[in-house]
């Protein structure tokens, strides 16, 4: 195109010069008529670019190398068709043919279509090339064949057959037919076999070898269908079974010899050895009644004030441990009592034991169910499964106890209406003392009442009041009197019925002569103690009733509000037990500091420990209200901290009510201190109340 332009300048010229402003005459004076002029054609001379053909060759180049050469397809061998095998009916002349056959019949045709295509090839390659100038009128080129197309292959030579001397002669295989050696169906010895045979690595299968074989194998069957029996094996069990005793007596000899060895060791005689081994034999195959009657000497000595040691008591709950399972339900509360009685802790031997009752629980007694009841609350053990369980096992028995509820009988029109008394209801299973001792348990230990469950307990309770007697009435404890069991005509009926035995009177000691009589002495004082344990009950009901619930004091009937008023005179007569334990412990550690303490009476309740406030300064005194374990429940290994039980909450509840505000020390924390750091801890509790 560069070498085009300097003859298209010369062909053209240069314009002549126009004057200023001769367009616009000749736009404005032309002629609507007038031709166009005819566009100028240049001359085109032979050095020209011809610019269509170049396109023309470009595009025809771009689909050429757009265009895929087509694909030759591969030759592929169909599979030789597997032959057909029945189970039953197999012959070795049937086998399929061998692949050296289908090869010689294959390479004919393969020869024969190579050397059919290589003129082809051969004529494609003499015109295969292209070239600018051989172009079609549309100027696209023929496309190329691939280069492989355009070689000639050799023809192979056919391959020649060996004489007739040296071919292998054939021999013919007679057709056998194969059958199963046992049962149906072939098996896994059977396909070799037949393999085997057909590829010639054993020896040849005949008709008169199978047919042997099978009438072989056939009378073996028979004669050992008919010969076989289970053989005596009494005696080599006798023998395992004697070998077995020598391996345990040689274990337990050798257990002995050991110990002796290590007795001798530390200079023990012989007859020392043989006696602890004795010893120990004899204390594992300890039977129940010597648990027992350990047990009870541990109770004893623990009564007669005797700090157990700890040891002891953990070997007894050890032994006692297989024993539970095989127990009935008396020795079962029995071991329960007795264990709670010695003071032993073990949470877990306490579990064991209420494990077993559930499965006797339906044979139970109401004295065994009150005293189960009771023992929970001596251990603590506010468990809701268990107290759920005895209290629905309790609704259940009086239930049945419960007489049936008649028809109405119908009478004639005529007869006369005879007005007879309704039959006095009766208290069945249980007594008024057991009741009370049920709802003192429930209520103390935080137990949740199913309604059910209450409905029964309150008609039972609404029966056994009008017959309850002084002692009887000094037992209901403050949870009890305040609870949902007895609600407020229950309580009214209580009230009423305390009001005639004088319940709280003052308490008298039995009287000793010089003759007196023995069983009505014990009796008596036996009835004292029985009393003075739960005489505050009285007095710490009033002091609710009075403090709390004054609506419900007002509406009483004046007889039962002047009896009240005499049991809050009788009150201030109580007297105040010392400090024991550990409220003793505090204010042993308070004189150590030299800050002087005295426990008083708030009511018909005892303040621990009262500190008095600093000279100069206008506040309270210091009540110490120290919490010791008995206030709490049982603790389970996955509690952090204790819960108090409700009879604590109560008695700090109705402190407060009294007008005094308490400060708490918990035995949990007091019991984990040194001696330096429990005078520490009194010195920042001290500080903390002064500021």
């Amino acid at each position: 195109r560069l070498k085009a332009l300097p003859a298209m300048v010369a062909m053209e010229g240069t314009p002549e010069p126009r004057a200023r402003g001769s367009w616009r005459d000749a736009f404005l004076h032309r002629r609507k008529d007038e031709e166009k002029p005819a566009p100028r054609q240049r001359a085109v001379r032979e050095n020209d670019f011809d610019e269509k053909a170049m396109l023309a060759q470009d595009r025809a180049m771009i689909e050429q190398l757009q265009r895929k050469p087509p694909r030759e397809s591969a030759v592929r061998k169909k599979p030789p068709t597997p032959p057909k095998v029945s189970p039953y009916k197999f012959r070795l002349d049937t086998a399929p043919p061998s692949p050296s056959n289908d090869s010689d019949q294959v390479q004919p045709a393969t020869v024969s279509t190579v050397s059919e295509t290589a003129p082809e090839t051969a004529e494609t390659g003499e015109t295969g090339e292209t070239g600018p100038e051989t172009l079609d009128a549309g100027g696209a080129a023929p496309v190329a064949p691939p280069p492989a197309a355009q070689e000639t292959p050799e023809p192979i030579p056919p391959v020649a057959e060996p004489p007739a001397e040296l071919r292998e002669p054939v021999v013919e295989q007679p057709s056998v037919t194969v059958v199963p050696k046992s049962g149906e169906l072939f098996s896994a010895a059977d396909i070799d076999s037949i393999m085997n045979s057909i590829t010639g690595e054993e020896a040849k299968i005949t008709p008169s070898t199978v047919k042997a074989s099978i009438e072989s194998r056939r009378d073996r069957r028979l004669v050992s269908e008919t010969e076989f029996s289970i053989p005596d094996r009494s005696k080599l069990r006798d023998q395992i079974r004697a070998i077995d005793s020598w391996l345990e007596d040689d274990v337990t000899c050798s257990e002995q010899v050991k110990e002796g060895l290590r007795l001798r060791h530390d200079d023990v005689s012989l007859q020392e050895v043989m006696a602890k081994t004795g010893k120990a034999s004899k204390a594992e195959g300890a039977s129940e009644a010597e648990l027992f009657s350990k047990l009870e000497s541990a109770k004893s000595r623990s009564k007669a004030g005797e700090k157990l040691p700890a040891a002891e008591m953990k070997d007894l709950a050890q032994r006692a441990k297989p024993m539970l399972p095989n127990m009935n339900l008396e020795k079962l509360v029995r071991a329960l009592n007795l264990f709670s009685a010695t003071g032993y802790e073990d949470y877990d031997l306490y579990l064991n034991v209420l494990g077993e009752i559930p499965v006797q629980v339906r044979g139970i007694s109401p004295e065994l169910l009150t005293k189960c009841l009771r023992l929970l609350w001596r251990l603590r053990l506010n468990e809701e499964t268990y107290l759920e369980l005895f209290s629905m096992e309790a609704m259940n028995m009086i239930r049945a106890k419960k007489p049936p509820r008649r028809p109405p009988v119908r009478r004639p029109a005529e007869a006369p209406l005879e007005v007879k008394a309704a039959p006095k209801p009766a208290l069945a299973p249980f007594s008024g003392r057991m009741l009370i001792q049920i709802g003192n348990c429930l209520t103390q230990l935080g137990a949740k009442h199913p309604s059910r469950f209450m409905d029964v307990y309150q008609e039972q309770i609404a029966i056994a009041i009008p017959s309850l007697s002084q002692e009887d009435c000094e037992l209901v404890t403050p949870c009890l009197a305040a609870s949902p069991l007895l609600p407020d005509a229950l309580r009214r009926a209580f009230l009423e019925r305390c009001a005639e035995v004088d319940a709280g009177a003052p308490l008298v000691a039995p009287e000793a002569s010089a003759t007196p009589e023995i069983a009505r002495y014990q009796r008596d004082a036996e009835v004292y103690r029985r009393r003075a344990k739960h005489l505050r009950n009285i007095f710490m009901i009033e002091a609710s009733i009075r403090k709390e619930t004054w609506a419900f004091f007002s509406s009483l009937p004046a007889e039962v509000r002047s009896y009240l008023d005499r049991v809050h005179e009788r009150s201030k007569e109580l007297k105040h037990p010392k400090p024991l334990g550990f409220a003793a412990e505090v204010a042993t550690v308070l004189d150590q500091l030299g800050v002087p303490t005295w426990s008083t009476m708030a009511g018909p309740l005892e303040v621990h420990l009262v500190q008095a406030n600093t000279p100069g300064v206008e506040a309270e005194d210091v009540v110490y209200e120290c919490n010791e374990a008995e206030a709490y429940c049982a603790m389970r290994q996955e509690d952090r901290t204790p819960q108090l039980t409700m009879a604590t909450k109560f008695r700090h509840k109705l402190l407060q009510r009294l007008g005094l505000q308490l400060v708490h020390i918990n035995y949990w924390e007091w019991s984990r201190l040194s001696e330096a750091q429990r005078i520490n801890y009194m010195v920042k509790l001290q500080a903390r109340q002064v500021g």
